[in-house]
């Protein structure tokens, strides 16, 4: 049996599906869509793979039929897909409605091993054809596979219409339109092969592995992107996730000596990078007001000529007397240097106060506490 994809690109392509796939069902599976698209990939995954086995004598006729319906159960998953993203519709509706479409392509799936049983009996492969073999399968195929990239291009046509979208999103709805038309030009030539019986191009077989093959790498490395977002997220190695990281010897610090300021997440929330960042830095500007009333008095302590550094030392000192239980020392506040003016103000302040801070907290003969929350 011939095949359009050589092993030393099939197998690598196999290789970066399964790796995205991996990542997502790991890292990216909290809604509806992201399920169905990891369900998705996981039939293109199989299909890719029965495709391989498609040159095998012996198992070639039936694995070729089961691609054929792992093909037809990826785009059940689109259909799901396109209706949140497109027509928003509700995500239980489409739950409760993914679930028919998974019984018909099963029954798809059925049609298609039931027609192509002499096929298998001769060992040759199904083909759109004009007998009753071949309408049966590719009317089970082709029909189900015809409707839902339909949908995907009337979404990203739609997309496109409506104006206001970035280029990345142009890029993508670009790239979802030309794989819907591969499949749809495909099915085309099947058609024309079979009524006019002209050889060009080879069997269906070829092109629609090439085709599979290429639309599953394409959106692989579209999905990938937020993949590998997510993964920096994780490891917190994007900018809000290093910001965390930075700010967070001084946050565990502060909420050590203030522990009653901290925001709590709920049993089992995940919270991103941002909104980490965000409660931290609430978190630690409400320990600073906490902690002001007990800082020594501005010019107790020798001056380092750098205000932050003073500042910091200040609040170490701070940190210290509300650790011991000390009272506060007058009801004048220390305050950061400088006021921040908004939110990225802020931030880069008490990034400086993160800087310094290791130092201050040794000056000030300070352990480094416990984590708290």
């Amino acid at each position: 049996m011939s095949s359009s994809i050589s092993g030393i690109v099939a197998w690598p392509v196999i290789g970066f599906v399964a790796a995205v796939l991996a990542g997502r069902c790991l890292l990216v599976r909290e809604t509806v869509v992201d399920k169905l698209l990891n369900q998705l990939f996981l039939w293109g995954l199989l299909s890719l793979l029965l495709y391989r086995c498609t040159m095998t004598p012996g198992i070639a006729s039936f694995t070729h039929q089961l691609s054929l319906g792992c093909t037809v159960m990826a785009s059940m998953c689109l259909q799901g897909i396109v209706r949140i993203w497109a027509f928003d519709v509700d995500p239980a509706a489409v739950r409760r409605r993914h679930r028919v479409c998974r019984v018909l392509a099963a029954a798809a799936t059925g049609a298609i091993l039931l027609a192509g049983t002499a096929a298998r009996q001769e060992g040759r492969l199904v083909d759109l054809t004009l007998d009753a073999e071949g309408l049966v399968v590719w009317t089970a195929f082709g029909l189900p596979l015809l409707v839902n990239v339909s949908l995907l291009a009337r979404m990203c046509l739609r997309e496109l219409r409506a104006g206001g979208v970035g280029l990345a999103e142009k890029l993508v709805c670009a790239l979802m339109i030309w794989a819907a038309t591969l499949f749809g030009v495909n099915l085309v030539l099947s058609t024309v092969r079979a009524v006019t019986g002209w050889q060009r191009w080879g069997t269906h077989l070829i092109r629609i592995e090439a085709t599979v093959t290429i639309c599953l790498a394409i959106d692989a490395t579209v999905i990938a992107i937020p993949l590998i977002r997510s993964l920096l997220a994780t490891a917190e190695l994007d900018r809000a996730g290093r910001s965390c990281r930075r700010l967070r010897p001084l946050w565990r610090d502060l909420t050590a000596a203030v522990p009653e300021i901290v925001l709590r997440p709920a049993a089992g929330e995940q919270a991103d990078a941002g909104t980490q960042l965000l409660r931290m830095t609430v978190e630690i500007q409400d320990a600073l007001l906490h902690l002001g009333r007990y800082a020594p008095a501005h010019g107790a302590s020798a001056e380092s000529g750098c205000p932050m550094t003073d500042y910091a030392r200040q609040l170490a000192c701070a940190a210290v007397a509300r650790r011991e239980g000390s009272a506060p020392i007058g009801s004048t506040s220390a305050r950061l240097p400088v006021p921040a003016a908004d939110f990225a103000a802020e931030l880069r302040q008490l990034l400086e106060l993160a800087r310094v801070w290791p130092a201050a907290r040794a000056a000030a003969g300070e352990r480094a506490p416990v984590a708290v929350g």
